[in-house]
């Protein structure tokens, strides 16, 4: 098949380029997605992060 209407392989080109771009934007956030530690995955360390405040004394 061959097309020879120049405005219809300037759409086509243009929809290409977007969806190679959406692509990229795809594979990008299932990478984040990977790396990133769910809910279930954050537990709290004994001993680990901010010390809870001094009780107030007189």
């Amino acid at each position: 098949m061959s097309v020879n209407n120049p405005n219809l392989i300037e759409r086509i080109n243009k929809i290409e380029s977007r969806l190679d771009e959406l692509e990229r934007r795809i594979s990008n956030l299932e990478k984040l997605l990977r790396r990133t530690p769910g809910p279930s995955d954050r537990r709290p360390f004994p001993g680990k992060g901010p010390k809870p405040p001094e009780p107030f004394k007189f």
